[in-house]
């Protein structure tokens, strides 16, 4: 391994990052089974992904992303596809935790908000074109019943990401945010942007 790739590793990787995947998919994982088991049309899959992001920056979080989305699709094959969705995801929390953007309410409606668009730009053209508009999760159905209203399976189907996915993605956000901030001082400093999540006194 070259010193670059090394330094890269280090400076990305580093133990509690390490440490931090593992669990952060399981979070996600469990999100996941949830929305699926119980056809939630907001998807809670992305908890983990957006916390590793805001502790770890945007590479970590990539990873998990897609890492999350191949696990599940262990179970249910319809996961993989939007393993690209997952790994985006990732890219954006970690770019706005590195803009300071995950600490205050005001940053976390907007974050929240710009990872949703980035989750519809990346799962919509997933969804339509490779799952003909129903991929078996909640908002499906929703879809299904603007699609008996006479409207395109695009229509339908971005009509209801918009709403779905803005409010999936910002739920998922203060849930990170509040996992985030219950770490103790001495572990947050240990991330690359965890100082972000310290207390003010």
């Amino acid at each position: 391994m070259s010193t670059n790739n090394k330094g890269f590793f280090k400076e990305n990787f580093p133990l509690v990052v390490i440490l931090l995947i593992p669990i952060a998919i399981a979070i996600n994982v469990v999100g996941g089974t949830m929305t699926s088991a119980l056809k939630l049309p907001i998807a809670l899959d992305m908890i983990g992904v957006i916390l590793v992001g805001a502790l770890a920056g945007p590479i970590p979080a990539a990873i998990t992303g897609a890492l999350t989305n191949l696990v599940n699709g262990i179970f249910d094959p319809s996961w993989i596809p939007y393993a690209i969705t997952a790994f985006f995801i990732g890219i954006a929390a970690g770019l706005l935790s590195k803009f300071n953007m995950m600490n205050k309410v005001w940053k976390i409606v907007i974050s929240g908000v710009i990872i949703a668009v980035v989750a519809i730009v990346f799962s919509v053209p997933i969804k339509v074109f490779v799952f003909g508009g129903a991929d078996g999760d909640g908002s499906s159905m929703l879809a299904a019943g603007l699609m008996a209203t006479g409207r395109s399976i695009l229509q339908s189907v971005l009509s209801v990401s918009l709403v779905v996915e803005t409010i999936g993605k910002l739920l998922s956000i203060f849930i990170a945010y509040l996992i985030a901030r219950a770490i103790p001082e001495r572990t947050l400093v240990k991330y690359k942007y965890g100082k972000n999540f310290i207390k003010e006194k």
